[in-house]
């Protein structure tokens, strides 16, 4: 099925004019704080001037309750579901003990558009700590992405095809591996038959385009009992007519988790759209490359084939011998001397390496000693580049707050469409570095390049 095809059998799109303005009113009479809690770094690539705390144990959280809208940073795509759960489990205490009125809380649970996370054992440690909830909200769709759901059913948009996520590589990762792109089948696959595919809520694209928030308001008011419910969108205009019936819904005494990707996060804010963020000029940059999807291998390779630039291959096998932190610290001084020439300079893992033979507890923990030595790594560079780009979603989170000893910062907006750009704070060990967040799985061929390109070629942007 192309996207043509299907936008033909579908009512028309209605675009509620000003609809962020007033999402962002409502929220603001009503005390409405909406806190995403993110399972790895990116989740912040469709907003802009909003605060996020990667050290969340000693983060202030009834100062942070003063914003309309801020992350806390769990990282927990990276750990087994035990440490998902207690992470969870710490936070949720604390905003319980902070929050001088838990109802005006909104909590997002922000995850991946491509379906991957630990989804139930982390929407029912929130439930269980922060409720009584009439339901969670599952809403996976992520335009910059091309992450789309009709008929339930969520899809990634290749060109003008729509592929079913679960024919996707990321169906078959070795952690979060699923069987159905149908929503209501993949909740009770991941809820190991808790949460029946039957008594799923389902918002359509129907409902919302011809119904408006009124219909919205209705579904979402006319059950008993907790529910899970999903959001059929494929623009934002969709999910900012769902947002409306759902204030409205929650003015009336309902309350939701959300367990959403990141298209929601903004929407759900009431934050404008903005142009893409245009970076000040800068000769040296660092990219470091963990992801080890397909597209990043293509992205890393366009790279290296337009620019020429130096390059150092981390193999794997020396990661897990004895030998390890000397190696750690001989590429680190390769690094520092390709920065002191005034040199950029791509550090990329082992495109071709892979546990095969690993259960999934062990390949994450050997993907999280993989991450580690990026850290230590990074931790002993000493020349400090003009900019830092970091591929991958754990890697990102990893070099920031364990290699730069981050604790916030500031999403400046995005560079490319859904990846973003931090400022990190005063803190860390390069003090305001522009920090380019970017997900493994985001992009085509050519959006690493021209995130490169951006920095180091000044004609027509702003220094």
């Amino acid at each position: 099925m192309t996207l043509d095809e299907l936008l033909q059998k579908l009512p028309k799109v209605v675009k509620i004019p000003n609809a962020r303005e007033q999402i962002q009113k409502r929220n603001r009479e009503l005390g409405n704080k909406v806190v995403v809690l993110d399972d790895d770094p990116t989740g912040c690539q469709t907003v802009s001037e909003v605060q996020l705390f990667l050290d969340w144990e000693n983060m202030n959280i009834k100062n942070a309750l003063e914003e309309d809208c801020f992350f806390i940073l769990t990282n927990t795509r990276a750990y087994p579901e035990g440490e998902a759960i207690r992470i969870n489990r710490e936070i949720a205490q604390r905003l319980l003990w902070c929050a001088t009125e838990r109802e005006k809380v909104r909590l997002v649970s922000r995850s991946d558009s491509t379906l991957r996370g630990h989804f139930y054992a982390e929407t029912v440690t929130l439930l269980d700590t922060l409720g009584p909830f009439d339901g969670v909200i599952v809403a996976p769709y992520f335009k910059e992405g091309g992450r789309l759901t009709v008929f339930d059913t969520h899809y990634l948009l290749s060109g003008r095809e729509m592929i079913e996520v679960s024919k996707t590589e990321y169906s078959k990762d070795p952690v979060f591996g699923f069987q159905s792109a149908h929503l209501p089948t993949w909740i009770e696959e991941k809820s190991r038959g808790t949460w029946k595919k039957d008594k799923v809520v389902s918002i359509s694209i129907e409902d919302i385009r011809v119904g408006g928030p009124e219909k919205v308001y209705s579904k979402l008011t006319d059950f008993d009992g907790f529910r899970p419910v999903v959001v059929n969108s494929l623009c934002d205009e969709d999910l900012e007519i769902f947002v409306l019936g759902l204030i409205e819904a929650e003015r009336k005494r309902r309350r939701f988790l959300y367990r959403t990707a990141a298209s929601f996060v903004k929407v759900r804010a009431g934050i404008p759209d903005r142009d893409l963020f245009i970076p000040p000029y800068g000769q040296r940059g660092l990219i470091v490359v963990g992801s080890y999807t397909r597209l990043t291998t293509i992205q890393v390779n366009d790279l290296l084939e337009k620019f020429g630039l130096k390059h150092i291959e981390i193999k794997i096998a020396p990661i897990f011998s004895n030998r390890n932190h000397d190696y750690a610290q001989e590429i680190a001084r390769q690094i520092d001397y390709f920065l002191s020439c005034n040199e950029s300079v791509v550090v990329f893992t082992e495109r071709s390496y892979a546990f095969p033979e690993s259960n999934p507890q062990e390949q994450l923990q050997k993907a999280q000693a993989v991450s580690s030595f990026l850290v230590n790594v990074v931790r002993n560079v000493k020349k400090k580049p003009d900019f830092f780009v970091a591929k991958g979603g754990i890697t990102s989170y990893d070099l920031a707050k364990k290699a730069l000893c981050a604790r916030k910062a500031v999403v400046l907006g995005q560079i490319a469409p859904g990846v973003p750009v931090w400022k990190l704070d005063e803190d860390s060990k390069y003090p305001g570095l522009i920090y380019i967040v970017f997900p493994g799985n985001v992009g085509d061929k050519n959006t690493l390049s021209f995130i490169y390109n951006l920095f180091v070629n000044p004609r027509g942007y702003k220094t």
